[in-house]
């Protein structure tokens, strides 16, 4: 099967790249630049973690740099780098790293075929329809579900009713060499303001099995704005040699509305609620930059904004989060609320 596969793909690029009608056109002082930066003044009001109460200052939240460019009439390619400040308050050096780094190939009838690293069909389209990744990561983003990226093969296609499946390595924008690997797949349907939208991963690891995740939410886009509720589930099968082998699971269930005041000003919120035994046992959140959550516990998250479109491509957005945590029912204590004050500001070039 993994030989047909690879056929199939080595196949349809060579038609794309040797195709009589794929002009060889690259010119690369024609490509497009792009990107964007979100900066950010933070200041924690309360936290679970004591030491880190009052603690404020700047930091940059994301650095996007992105090179497009056309290869051919059938064939393009993105580059793009990744920065970050140090999300863990501490001291350190931003870093480059490559975010996406892909060939992709129109195959006809409106499919194309991506290779290279990529952003999986997991939360990409949602993300879109939220429109603040300035403000907050999406759910699976956030809770680190899975990744925003993968090394691998994809295809994908459609206008109205939309799909993209994908072979990956489930490391991420790393590099891998284990016998594990991962697949996803989506499903959706988009008309006027209306998405509604089905997808999940299925991946084994060499020590943990995370079985899969199935996430699906329904949205809809108006000229007042726009508002989605979407829900994920999950479920790891840890692999023990002897005795049983437990089962984790995991659920979240989010929904957020941005309201158009004005041309200039959108009103934000956006709840998540999140439950199950996976987040009691195994939820690592002390590991989320930015906005680290109290590990093995249940965090329900708030966000509440206001954006103000100030200059052409530049937002300031003043915005508060808090996370609140359930009572464990098992004898240990809850974790106190966290509280953000924060002033975002974002532009894009």
């Amino acid at each position: 099967m993994k030989k047909k596969l690879i056929l199939f793909l080595a196949a349809a690029m060579a038609l794309c790249v040797f195709s009589p009608t794929a002009k060889a056109e690259f010119k690369p002082e024609s490509g497009q630049i792009k990107g964007y930066m979100i900066a950010e003044y933070f200041y924690l009001a309360n936290h679970h973690v004591e030491d880190f109460e009052g603690r404020n200052g700047f930091w940059l939240r994301r650095i996007y740099f992105t090179y497009n460019n056309k290869l051919s009439d059938t064939v393009k390619m993105r580059v793009r780098l990744e920065m970050n400040s140090n999300g863990e308050f501490e001291k350190d050096s931003i870093v480059p790293k490559v975010k996406d780094a892909y060939l992709d190939f129109k195959l006809g009838g409106g499919m194309s075929l991506r290779a290279g690293i990529q952003g999986p069909p997991s939360f990409g389209n949602i993300e879109d329809i939220w429109g603040y990744r300035s403000l907050e990561k999406t759910p699976l983003d956030l809770y680190k579900w899975t990744s925003s990226r993968d090394f691998g093969v994809s295809i994908s296609g459609g206008k109205e009713l939309i799909y993209k499946v994908m072979f990956g390595q489930g490391s991420s924008n790393k590099s891998d060499a284990d016998n594990g690997k991962k697949i996803y797949g989506m499903l959706g349907y988009k008309t006027g303001g209306f998405h509604l939208e089905v997808n999940g991963g299925y991946e084994k690891l060499k020590e943990v099995w995370t079985d899969y995740f199935i996430h699906g939410h329904a949205s809809y886009s108006g000229d007042w704005g726009r508002f989605a509720v979407e829900y994920a589930y999950r479920q790891e099968k840890e692999d023990v040699e002897a005795g049983d082998n437990p089962t984790y699971t995991y659920n979240v269930l989010s929904a957020f509305v941005v309201f158009s005041a004005s041309k200039k000003v959108d009103i934000i919120a956006r709840y998540d609620m999140n439950s199950g035994d996976g987040y009691r046992e195994r939820f690592k959140g002390s590991g989320v930059d930015y906005v680290p959550f109290a590990d093995k516990f249940e965090p329900n998250f708030l966000i509440g904004a206001v954006s103000f479109n100030i200059h052409k491509n530049i937002w300031l957005i003043p915005n508060i989060k808090y996370t609140s945590y359930k009572d464990p029912d098992d004898g240990r204590e809850t974790p106190a609320d966290d509280f953000y004050r924060n002033v975002t500001l974002y532009f894009k070039f």
